[in-house]
């Protein structure tokens, strides 16, 4: 070798060896193999060149099991997607060098969104693979307070909040309360949304506003949902009432 030459990984002193057997080949399958061969050892070259495509950052854990079964199917999923959240927690933490031991409403302050890329549900039981992004280490939000549940995957964390109700949410079926759920977070009234409480046929969610209450009915009603305040068509001791709603 030359001085000064670059050494060449084994691919390429084969390639190399190739364009040399090529030289002096006055046949015409022997300059074709030649060229070829030229041409693959600039494209590897090339390749080798090129910098490292990116990664993704350790904010981002993808393909995350969440897991739970439970007495009915909406605990379980409640039950599981904060047990997803935990794992890729303690993920990103082993990768970060970050503390480990948190409690959930802490790691819950650290989550920006949640992703839940597949998901199988059986009457007792709740099966996902999700996406969970991540804060910066050190802009999480305050964890939630006394009472407060996990926050719904997709809420728009941080946005601005005018009104924030407490409201009663009856349901028939899980797939029903997942696409109430769906409806609430997707609906530019909601600013954020947190389960409170949650049984088989019914849930308390704290919905928070970006505006008046009554002034978010109508936006709401847009979106398929049902936002009732107390007394109307039921007794007014049982508060604000979600549905789903015609669209």
């Amino acid at each position: 070798m030359k001085e000064g030459a670059m050494p060449l990984a084994g691919d390429g002193r084969q390639l190399l060896h190739a364009i040399r057997a090529g030289r002096g080949d006055n046949h015409a399958r022997g300059r074709d193999a030649t060229w070829g061969a030229i041409v693959a050892l600039l494209l590897a070259l090339c390749l080798a060149a090129a910098p490292a495509g990116a990664q993704d950052s350790p904010l981002v854990q993808r393909d995350v099991p969440a897991e739970a079964t439970a007495e009915n199917a909406v605990v379980a999923r409640e039950r599981a997607l904060a047990a997803g959240q935990r794992l890729a927690y303690e993920r990103m933490a082993a990768q970060l060098g970050l503390p480990r031991g948190l409690s959930d409403a802490q790691i819950e302050a650290q989550v920006a969104s949640l992703v839940i890329e597949s998901e199988r549900v059986t009457p007792r039981g709740y099966a996902a693979r999700i996406t969970v992004n991540f804060r910066q280490p050190g802009s999480a939000r305050a964890p939630a307070g006394p009472g407060e549940g996990p926050q719904v995957a997709g809420a728009v964390p941080g946005a601005a909040t005018a009104a924030t109700v407490d409201a009663i949410a009856r349901y028939r079926s899980f797939p029903e309360y997942a696409e109430l759920q769906r409806r609430l977070k997707a609906s530019p009234a909601v600013s954020r949304v947190e389960v409170v409480t949650v049984a088989g046929d019914m849930a308390r969610l704290r919905v928070s506003l970006r505006s008046q209450p009554m002034d978010a009915v109508s936006t709401l009603a847009d979106g398929g949902v049902a936002l009732m305040p107390p007394g109307t068509e039921t007794p007014q001791r049982e508060g604000w009432r979600l549905g789903l709603g015609g669209r």
